[in-house]
């Protein structure tokens, strides 16, 4: 007996697992992006330039501190970036196993069941 490498069990699981997969990278891609937009509201360098406003240096410790927040800023708007891509990645992975998965389904109702004949039905 021959058996299948590839049933209509397995398509439907891979597809499954693919459509999970690609709603937890949309949810975690969200969530890094919601994160990182909320610590950069915080940082200084990102209100200085959103604001336009001078920051005025007295001592090199400020400097200091002025370069770490842009370097900080830089980090988290590469985690957006980042996040972003992530999530829209999730949502071709989720669009394209959704898509598959209702052709497949839609192939298996479309398929014309075979009509029994009188003497199957017990009728002579």
């Amino acid at each position: 007996m021959k058996t299948k490498l590839v049933t209509q069990e397995r398509i439907n699981a891979l597809l499954a697992a693919l459509i999970l997969i690609g709603l937890a990278l949309v949810l975690v891609g969200a969530w890094r992006f919601v994160d990182a937009s909320q610590r950069l509201t915080g940082n200084v360098a990102h209100q200085v330039q959103q604001g336009g406003a001078a920051f005025d240096i007295q001592t090199p410790e400020q400097a200091q501190g002025l370069i770490a927040a842009d370097l900080q800023k830089r980090r988290l708007e590469h985690q957006q970036s980042e996040s972003m891509i992530m999530a829209g990645v999730g949502l071709g992975a989720l669009a394209i196993s959704w898509l598959a998965y209702d052709v497949i389904r839609g192939r298996r109702r479309a398929k014309p069941q075979p009509e029994s004949s009188p003497t199957e039905q017990g009728v002579q």
